[in-house]
């Protein structure tokens, strides 16, 4: 989505019964997998998600609600820590937005991953999202997952990840 998500403007749409856009990202991404599978030359057995930035949230999302895929592959993103906010808000929040929060935020469905792999793929010098933040999120994660660390100077993709890309999507794919 290029970045262009905007959470309050969702979160008034969500108040509203209205779809928020990030809803509908996620049901994209489970929609192609269920084009996916109806393919002949796929194998639906061996669908696995993969994002980078706000694309490896929904990513992340889309593979918890999909327990038929086979994995994930998260490059440069992390959650939202929503649940340590609505901690720190001592029950100031409200039960609508929190749901909401909740809805969106990644960390909130990292233990609906395994058995299946979470991989992540962070740089520790990405100029958007701090390195902290994606090992908070690999630290919720459950097992089977890997962390892998590069040291490009970009937020995204870059080449040096190849290598864990690589073994990450054959290890998911066997």
């Amino acid at each position: 989505n290029l970045g262009g998500i905007n959470p309050q403007a969702d979160l008034q749409l969500f108040l509203k019964g209205v779809e928020p856009t990030e809803h509908r990202m996620i049901y994209d991404a489970l929609a192609a997998a269920e084009i996916l599978r109806l393919q002949p030359e796929i194998d639906p057995q061996r669908i696995i998600y993969a994002g980078e930035s706000n694309g490896g949230r929904f990513a992340i999302i889309a593979c918890a609600l999909d327990p038929a895929s086979r994995g994930v592959l998260a490059i440069s993103t992390c959650g939202y820590g929503t649940d340590a906010a609505i901690a720190s808000a001592g029950g100031n929040l409200d039960k609508d937005t929190a749901r909401f929060y909740r809805s969106i935020d990644p960390d909130c469905y990292l233990n609906q991953i395994s058995p299946r792999p979470l991989a992540m793929i962070h740089s520790r010098n990405d100029t958007v999202i701090a390195y902290d933040l994606a090992e908070n999120t690999y630290i919720l994660g459950l097992q089977p997952k890997s962390l892998h660390t590069v040291g490009c100077r970009v937020h995204g993709y870059c080449s040096e990840m190849d290598p864990a890309i690589n073994e990450e999507l054959a290890k998911m794919a066997n």
